[in-house]
């Protein structure tokens, strides 16, 4: 996995976020993007994916509902939707990564 992977990714997640509103309608772009995030494969991925999910919480609320309520049929948008951090680490962390950083402090 090379670190383009992860910047076109972050990429194209800015570009899901300015693109659609936050409405039902769009929930399905952000669930596919997710779903599409996860085949991934990079120390900094499971990162990213808490990333993403805490700033379509913070974003896009009415989108993250749409995904919570997904995930009671979806038992992987399930574990996915419960993925969270704080939300300004989460915009530092995609900026860093989007800029080839590898100064990102993973704590397991």
């Amino acid at each position: 996995m090379k670190d383009t992977e992860i910047q076109a990714a972050i990429k194209k997640f800015n570009q899901l976020l300015m693109r659609y509103p936050d409405s039902k309608e769009s929930s399905f772009y952000f669930t596919n993007f997710l779903k599409q995030f996860l085949r991934v494969k990079s120390t900094v991925s499971e990162t990213c994916l808490v990333s993403f999910v805490t700033i379509i919480k913070h974003e896009k609320p009415e989108v993250f509902y749409e995904i919570r309520k997904r995930g009671e049929y979806d038992h992987v948008m399930n574990f996915i939707i419960h993925l969270t951090t704080d939300y300004e680490k989460a915009k530092s962390d995609l900026n860093k990564l989007a800029n080839g950083s590898k100064e990102i402090v993973i704590v397991q």
